[in-house]
C-alpha cells in the first residue's frame, strides 16, 4: 500500500471521528457508566502521586495499569480535561485504521486491503468507542501493532521484530488482560515441522511479553498478598458464562456469583473470584457435556451479536434488525476471504487467524459481551474486504466468461 493511501484512509477516520467529537459528544458520554468512572478514580490517584488506588483508596485488583497511566498522562498536561483524552484517542483510532490495512496489504490484493481500511474507519462501533474513555481504544492500537509486526515476522523470519511484538503483548495485556495466554496458543504453529526456524524468535516474543506484564504481577503480589497476573475479574466472567439467566435478549444481565456462593461474601475481589473459578472448573470436569453445550451457546453468542446492535434497539427495532442482517452479510463474506489465502501467504496469516480462534475459544468460556469483541472485529472487516474483492472477481470472470 501507498503513503498515500494510508494517509486518505487516516484522514477519512479521522474526520468522522471528529464529526462524532465536535457534532454528537453526549453519545459516547451516555456509554462511559462504572468502567469509566472506575479508570478515571485511579487515574486521579495516580495524579496525587497515591498511587494505583480505587476510589475506596484500595490498591485496584481490577484495573490494569496503563489506560489509567494514560489518562493520568493526558490530564497532567491538559488540566484534567476530558475532551482532551477523546480528541487524542480519535487519532490513535484513525491510526489502528492504517494499521490494519498495512496488515491485510501483507495478506491480500491492495484493493482489499485499501477496503479493509476503509471499513475500519468507517464502521460505526470503532467512532463511537474512540469518543468513549474505556481501554478499547488503545488496546486496539497496541494489539493492531502486534499484530502487524508478528505478521511480519512470520512472513520474514525477523528476530528482531519478535522481541519488538514481544514488548508490544506486554503492553496490550496491561491494558486488557484477555490475550495474555495467545504465546501459548500460538507455540504449537511455531513447533511445526515447517516452522522451526521460527522458534528463537517466538521464544523472544513470549519471554519478553512476560517480562514486561511480570512487573504487574510482582506489583499485584506485594498489593494483595498472592498472585495475581494482571487483574481480577475472569472468575466472575468463567461463572457468568454458565448462567441460564445472564441475558435478556441480546442484553447482559448483571449477576453476581455471590448469589450462589454466599459464603464467599467478605473475601477481597480476586480472592473471592479466585475460588469461583476453581469452583467453576470442577463444575466442567465432572459435566463436561453440559459445560461443553454452554460455551457452543456463547460461541455462537459471541460472533453473532454485533456490538452496535443494543445500541441501535434503543433507536428503533427496525434499524437494529437492518444492523443484525448487515452483521450476517459481513460475516458471510469474511467467511468467502477465507479463500483469497495462498500457500505463500499462509505462514503470515497464522498469527491473524490463531488470535481468531484463540479469542473465540476464551470468549466462549469466559462470557463476552459484545464489546469484548470489538477489538477483533478488525480482522473480520479484513477477511470481509478480501471476501468482497474475491466475489468481485469470480464475478467479473464468470461474465467475461460468458460470451
Amino acid at each position: 500500500m501507498t503513503a498515500r493511501a494510508r494517509l486518505y484512509v487516516f484522514l477519512a477516520a479521522l474526520a468522522l471521528r471528529l464529526g462524532l467529537l465536535f457534532g454528537f459528544p453526549e453519545i459516547p458520554r451516555a456509554y462511559e457508566q462504572f468502567d469509566a468512572k472506575s479508570y478515571e478514580a485511579v487515574a486521579v490517584s495516580l495524579m496525587r502521586g497515591d498511587g494505583f488506588l480505587e476510589e475506596t483508596g484500595r490498591p485496584t485488583d481490577t484495573r490494569p495499569p496503563v489506560y489509567p497511566l494514560f489518562l493520568a498522562a493526558v490530564y497532567s498536561f491538559t488540566d484534567h480535561s476530558e475532551f482532551a483524552v477523546r480528541l487524542l484517542q480519535c487519532f490513535i483510532d484513525s491510526g489502528s485504521a492504517v494499521l490494519l490495512m498495512t496488515i491485510a496489504g501483507l495478506l491480500f490484493p491492495p484493493a482489499a486491503a485499501l477496503g479493509a481500511g476503509l471499513l475500519a474507519a468507517a464502521y460505526p462501533p470503532f467512532i463511537l468507542y474512540s469518543n468513549v474513555r474505556l481501554t478499547e481504544c488503545l488496546f486496539i492500537f497496541f494489539f493492531l501493532w502486534e499484530c502487524l509486526l508478528l505478521t511480519r515476522a512470520f512472513k520474514e523470519t525477523d528476530n528482531r521484530k519478535f522481541a519488538m511484538a514481544g514488548i508490544l503483548h506486554g503492553v496490550s495485556v496491561l491494558v486488557r488482560a484477555p490475550t495474555l495466554l495467545f504465546p501459548a496458543f500460538l507455540l504449537p504453529a511455531v513447533l511445526f515441522r515447517r516452522l522451526r526456524g521460527l522458534l528463537k524468535g517466538f521464544v523472544l516474543y513470549a519471554a519478553i511479553g512476560a517480562a514486561v506484564v511480570s512487573v504487574w504481577t510482582v506489583r499485584n503480589y506485594y498489593a494483595h498478598g498472592g498472585f495475581m497476573a494482571v487483574n481480577a475479574g475472569g472468575g466472575w466472567l468463567l461463572w457468568l458464562a454458565m448462567q441460564d439467566d445472564a441475558w435478556d435478549g441480546d442484553r447482559m444481565v448483571e449477576l453476581s456469583p455471590l448469589r450462589e456462593y454466599p459464603d464467599l461474601a467478605g473475601l477481597p475481589r480476586h480472592e473471592m473470584e479466585s475460588i469461583v473459578g476453581r469452583r467453576v472448573m470442577k463444575y466442567a470436569l465432572t459435566n463436561p457435556f453440559d459445560y461443553s453445550a454452554r460455551m457452543a451457546g456463547n460461541l455462537w453468542r459471541f460472533w453473532t451479536l454485533p456490538a452496535g446492535k443494543v445500541m441501535i434497539s434503543k433507536i428503533s427495532p427496525v434499524y437494529a434488525d437492518l444492523y443484525q442482517a448487515a452483521h450476517y452479510l459481513m460475516l458471510a463474506a469474511a467467511l468467502c476471504g477465507l479463500f483469497m489465502v495462498n500457500k505463500q501467504n499462509l505462514v503470515p496469516l497464522l498469527p491473524s487467524f490463531l488470535l481468531l480462534a484463540y479469542v473465540s475459544l476464551m470468549h466462549s468460556v469466559i462470557l463476552g459481551v459484545p464489546r469484548y469483541r470489538l477489538p477483533y472485529d478488525h480482522f473480520m472487516l479484513m477477511f470481509c474486504a478480501a471476501g468482497l474483492v474475491f466475489l468481485h472477481g469470480a464475478v467479473k470472470k464468470k461474465r467475461g466468461a460468458a460470451p
